[in-house]
């Protein structure tokens, strides 16, 4: 991954260097196909900021600022606000299944002793059963 480090209105030491770069590597560990690391570290002031965008696959930017009276501090929030849009991101490519729908216990509760029919009684429930009770907004 390509890790660029520019300095806003500040100019950047080597120590900012490594510890950017120490905090991008750590990003690294929670989602690993990024492309491209872009902080970018802004000194006005009292007030430093630290903004970290990283580029991953499909197109997509994830973008963690953050703004503290010292540049390491803000460098450590702006990595920690990273890494949670980061664990949501990846979880969202994980979970390609989609929702669950709230009906499909009922398919599989087939092998509880029911004959090859289904259930049957006055808890007996169709696919289109379970489809109505969605659309009316009725959970289980």
């Amino acid at each position: 991954m390509k890790i660029v480090i520019a300095g806003r209105h500040v100019d950047v030491t080597d120590n900012m260097k490594a510890y950017a770069r120490e905090k991008v590597d750590k990003l690294c560990r929670y989602f690993d196909r990024a492309t491209l690391a872009r902080v970018t570290l802004d000194s006005e002031h009292t007030a430093h900021r630290v903004e970290i965008v990283f580029d991953v696959p499909r197109g997509v930017s994830l973008v963690g600022k953050a703004e503290a009276p010292d540049m390491y501090a803000a460098c450590d929030l702006a990595e920690q606000k990273l890494a949670a849009q980061l664990r949501r991101y990846k979880q969202r490519l994980n979970d390609h299944r989609g929702p669950r729908m709230p009906g499909a216990d009922v398919a599989a509760a087939g092998t509880s002793g029911e004959d090859a029919t289904g259930p049957s009684g006055e808890d007996a429930q169709t696919y289109e059963d379970v489809i109505d009770r969605m659309r009316r907004g009725e959970g289980e």
